[in-house]
């Protein structure tokens, strides 16, 4: 079973989770991680809606590619203003 780090939240150990096996749905993520399957349905809804995600049909997701580097450029672009 794997065992959650206590320094992520679950929305973080489900989507590195995904990236590291995407072909894994909420069920399989759920049980994968121990966790409850409302509360890992919920996280692969809030990672669509943030733009990490793309649902291809039920239980079905890849990663939102263009949306991931844009999170990643608007973090960098932050970091950077807060260094000046």
């Amino acid at each position: 079973m794997y065992i959650m780090k206590h320094d992520y939240s679950l929305k973080e150990h489900v989507f590195r989770t995904f990236l590291a096996d995407p072909s894994l749905g909420p069920s399989e993520m759920a049980e994968k991680l121990g966790a409850k399957y409302n509360s890992v349905k919920a996280v692969y809804a809030k990672l669509c809606e943030e733009g990490m995600l793309k649902r291809e049909g039920r239980g079905s997701y890849t990663p939102d590619v263009s949306g991931i580097l844009i999170g990643l450029m608007d973090r960098v672009e932050a970091l950077e203003k807060r260094e000046r």
